[in-house]
């Protein structure tokens, strides 16, 4: 594993930027990825070597590509951060849940016995995450997405009854989300979604994760 927090911190950036271009059809190259991060050639260089000892990537000249070893180092790491920073409640009540769940070793049974994922919704999830473009720390729930914002839907935490009625609303994948509204004190969030105005409760908009545009429409 990489010798230090910072540079493993590198080389899951390199994987998640490197993942996004494979599933939009691109090459990753030292230079591209180097400019994306806006980290010196030398940094991405070290990142790949470590990357192609731990058996991540391929090299050929400047041409990356992820190995399935790679990509399963991706998913675990989107798998883990997501959990971390959003599955339990925020703060010391938060913390004292992940310190009574130790290390996790199932995490399929994990979602299921502890956060109320069925197998159909679990599926939906790790196919979504799958998908997602970018790196999965620009992930934030629509709740946190400020009046005139937009977003795209990426994933959402929760049980089949959830995901059935998010569908239902049009909120799904790859969807555009425009907030318009947001209740005072954790109230309704008024979103935009397909030409239709919705009123989410906070706690659902939540558990809806998007990729936010940071563009406001309000501003003139």
């Amino acid at each position: 594993m990489p010798n230090s927090d910072k540079s493993y911190e590198i080389v899951l950036c390199m994987l998640e930027i490197m993942k996004t271009k494979e599933a939009e059809g691109k090459q990753a190259r030292v230079a591209d990825i180097a400019d994306e991060l806006k980290r010196p050639v030398d940094d991405i260089e070290k990142a790949v070597e470590t990357a192609s000892k731990e058996g991540w990537i391929q090299r050929n000249e400047d041409a990356l590509k992820l190995t399935d070893k790679g990509r399963l180092e991706v998913k675990k790491h989107r798998e883990y951060y997501i959990h971390q920073k959003y599955a339990h409640y925020p703060g010391f009540l938060g913390n004292i849940g992940k310190f009574f769940e130790g290390k996790i070793k199932d995490w399929r049974g994990h979602w299921h016995r502890r956060h109320g994922f069925n197998s159909t919704a679990l599926n939906g999830f790790y196919r979504n995450l799958e998908d997602f473009k970018g790196r999965i720390e620009d992930a934030t729930p629509l709740a946190n997405l400020g009046e005139g914002e937009k977003g795209v839907v990426a994933f959402a935490m929760g049980g089949y009854g959830l995901i059935r009625r998010l569908a239902e609303m049009g909120l799904t994948p790859g969807v555009e989300v425009t907030v318009i509204r947001c209740g005072l004190f954790r109230g309704p969030v008024e979103v935009e979604v397909r030409g239709v105005s919705l009123a989410l409760g906070h706690g659902v908009a939540s558990k809806v994760f998007v990729r936010p545009s940071r563009v406001k429409t309000n501003e003139g």
